[in-house]
């Protein structure tokens, strides 16, 4: 490695950046997708076993409400739910809601507003899912 003699860091600490609203959303919109593409696969196993094996249907309910297999349920309505959301807000934000706000303004409240509908849809589908 080249000798430096400045005193910039070697390395990058991810951890000590503070990323704007905006790139959460987005990284954690790419992490969803990647999380309901595993989902949509599992499903399909699910619905391939319930399809050719209709007599183990006993089974794989046994299976859905078992805690790994509300989990996994959890974690894919979760990300489905996420992934929604970003998507719609993403549509919003390209409208321009009318031309009434400016591109930081209008970025930030849908931001806010589309993490407050998460937090208020996700309590809702953790409810209807555990109990």
């Amino acid at each position: 490695m080249y000798p430096r003699h400045d005193n910039r860091p070697v390395y990058l600490n991810l951890f000590k950046f503070h990323f704007p609203l905006n790139a959460i959303i987005s990284i954690l919109h790419r992490i969803t997708g990647v999380l309901l593409l595993l989902s949509f696969l599992l499903g399909l196993i699910w619905l391939h076993n319930l399809v050719l094996y209709p007599d183990a249907y006993a089974q794989n309910l046994n299976l859905l409400s078992h805690p790994l297999g509300q989990s996994v349920l959890s974690l894919g309505s979760i990300s489905l739910w996420f992934h929604w959301l970003s998507g719609m807000r993403h549509l919003v934000i390209e409208h321009n809601l009318g031309g009434l706000l400016s591109h930081l303004e209008r970025s930030q409240l849908s931001g806010r507003i589309m993490l407050l509908g998460f937090v208020i849809g996700a309590v809702g589908l953790l409810w209807e899912i555990w109990l």
